[in-house]
């Protein structure tokens, strides 16, 4: 587009482009200084051991490991993990349209030689290092990525993060991204710690992540609790599951009494981000100054769009 195409454009359509322009503008400086902030506080924040960690903003690492009891299964692949994220795409006349996608919120813990903290996702910014992308005819996928890329998939590495790609056939696209117990694990977030006072009000949360679970695996839950055999779970047989899983909680807390609970959560403040992942920390303070890089080019890029389409509408 030349000076003159440019000035010669309609009001409201040369208004509506600037206008766009000036947002993209905005939107890189905005991601350019959120991730340098991110890369500078996991510089600047000591990692800490969980026994002798204080109470407030912490750092950790060490290694994913399951919660007792029920594990969380991944939806797609129904492989026991410790996180998950997944998103079925079909694709149309437009492209791949996202049709379903969901991501874990039970909890899990973290370990590093001293003890064990739980994770609580909620909130938090996730980065996993495994993602399997695969392709096939149904709303569900029916086979599973090994079957699907048994002889033709590719690894890629993006900054530790391992993504293996199937066949291409297919109108439906699923992505699964998850974290496995034994992985190494960063995380950043609030630090508490738990008396015997505090351990009632942990129960319920533990008794809800534990239902969740269950809902999440409906065949493995109406074989469970559903008595009458009719494929539901009626009021009756719901509150048998959930006494099931008091007893269950309240059964693996007294098994572990003798230890501290350490929890790890989102902490409500911007300058202060809930960050989990499988990265390395190294790895992750890459990734944000790679991010913010490219946000800071887009930031110029776009500036310059904008300043060009104001001095070419009215210097003419």
């Amino acid at each position: 587009m030349t000076l003159p195409d440019v000035a010669a454009l309609p009001d409201g359509k040369f208004w509506f482009w600037t206008v766009v322009v000036c947002l993209l503008t905005l939107i890189g400086f905005y991601f350019a200084f959120r991730n340098l902030a991110r890369a500078r506080i996991i510089e600047d924040t000591p990692t800490s051991r969980i026994r002798s960690a204080h109470q407030g903003y912490v750092e950790l690492s060490g290694e994913a490991a399951a919660m007792p009891g029920e594990p969380i299964l991944s939806p797609l692949t129904k492989t026991p993990c410790c996180w998950f994220r997944y998103k079925i795409e079909r694709k149309g006349d437009k492209g791949w349209q996202q049709v379903k996608s969901g991501k874990s919120d039970g909890l899990f813990l973290l370990r590093d030689g001293t003890g064990e903290c739980i994770i609580d996702p909620e909130g938090a910014d996730v980065s996993p290092n495994e993602k399997n992308v695969w392709y096939g005819g149904s709303s569900f996928p029916t086979t599973m990525p090994t079957d699907t890329y048994s002889s033709t998939h590719g690894m890629h590495g993006t900054l530790g993060l391992r993504v293996s790609f199937g066949g291409l056939g297919g109108n439906y696209r699923y992505t699964e991204e998850t974290i496995y117990p034994g992985s190494s694990l960063y995380a950043i977030g609030l630090f508490n710690s738990f008396g015997e006072a505090d351990r009632l009000t942990m129960r319920e949360d533990l008794i809800k992540a534990r239902l969740s679970q269950w809902k999440a695996d409906h065949a493995l839950l109406l074989q469970r609790f559903d008595r009458d055999g009719n494929g539901q779970i009626d009021m009756v047989e719901w509150e048998v599951a959930r006494r099931t899983a008091k007893r269950e909680v309240t059964k693996e807390q007294l098994q572990e009494d003798q230890q501290p609970m350490h929890t790890l959560s989102q902490t409500n403040s911007r300058r202060r981000p809930f960050l989990i992942s499988a990265h390395a920390e190294f790895d992750l303070v890459k990734r944000f100054r790679y991010f913010a890089m490219g946000s800071i080019g887009g930031f110029f890029i776009f500036g310059g769009i904008t300043t060009w389409l104001l001095v070419s509408r009215f210097t003419q």
